[in-house]
């Protein structure tokens, strides 16, 4: 998905390239009044890579501190027999009548994957300097490792423990809405830095929070409402919703590289100071990213 997300962005930052040098193309003598632009309104998109602070990432990892963690399967009696008879009859090497599997070590390097980072904005122009800016931002973010469970061998008379590894994964969709006061550096040349501050409104949803017992997914999201899952039973069940609010502080720097009066495309840098809404993570962590932003302002549309 990741990459299919990327490739479609990467079409879309051609077809703009595109428009761009043919807007260019058809500029009149009227050129240097469009480029001297003072209020107006800009429309942007952008697309790119999101890099999260590990320190919500410790929300996918297990532990009983957190709301949902693995004894909710491994202190199931329904789900621990099928984590019991799935480790067994995978590995030989267990003993089938006493495996004695238990739950050992919790992941240690709970780290989320580079998210793909998207972006719409509209910036309205004071001046040739100054505007104020809304951005609507999108990431999904994967955390991923291990854990360990530990069990006994059938060699008579070495009964002691071994450890099996097993995959634990969350993923999570987070927006963001920052609202920036932006300065451009206006130049003689095509090359105009600026930078923007502001303050964000986030909101996090936890999608899924799997662990993967040989092969088979179990799910750490409590869905049966705080009762207890009894296999083979028609049990009611919820839709939970795991997530919250959160705010904090944005920034970004970048240049406007603008090839004609109308249409510039803009590599950024991104960073946020903030809180996510994740229950028992409330410090504030930075995190940020890397994105490419084409910008069309409103005289595309008066042309």
């Amino acid at each position: 998905m990741y990459f299919c997300g990327m490739k479609k962005t990467a079409i879309f930052l051609i077809f703009i390239f595109s428009l761009s040098f043919l807007s260019g193309q058809n500029i009149n003598s009227d050129e240097e009044s469009i480029r001297n632009l003072k209020q107006g309104v800009d429309f942007s998109i952008a697309g790119g890579v999101f890099f999260s602070n590990f320190y919500t990432a410790a929300y996918y990892n297990g532990s009983a501190t957190n709301e949902n963690n693995l004894n909710y399967i491994f202190n199931n009696y329904s789900w621990k027999q099928s984590i019991d008879n799935l480790i067994t009859s995978n590995n030989h090497f267990i003993s089938g009548s006493d495996p004695q599997i238990k739950l050992a070590e919790l992941p240690k390097k709970m780290r989320y994957s580079p998210g793909f980072f998207i972006q719409l904005g509209v910036k309205y122009r004071f001046n040739e300097s100054w505007g104020i800016s809304l951005n609507y931002s999108f990431a999904r973010l994967k955390a991923a490792d291990v854990f360990s469970v530990t069990f006994n061998k059938t060699v008579p008379g070495n009964d002691t423990p071994d450890y099996l590894l097993y995959d634990i994964v969350g993923i999570e969709n987070r927006s963001f809405f920052d609202l920036n006061a932006i300065y451009l550096f206006k130049t003689k040349s095509i090359v105009e830095p600026f930078i923007e501050l502001g303050g964000q409104f986030n909101f996090v949803r936890v999608k899924s929070f799997n662990a993967y017992i040989e092969g088979q997914k179990f799910s750490l999201l409590d869905i049966y409402g705080g009762s207890t899952y009894v296999a083979n039973t028609n049990m009611q069940t919820f839709d939970t919703k795991y997530g919250g609010a959160g705010f904090g502080v944005s920034s970004a720097v970048g240049i406007k590289l603008a090839f004609n009066p109308i249409i510039s495309i803009d590599p950024t840098c991104y960073v946020t100071a903030a809180k996510y809404g994740l229950k028992g993570y409330k410090d504030f962590t930075f995190n940020y990213g890397f994105m490419i932003r084409i910008v069309v302002n409103d005289s595309f549309f008066g042309k």
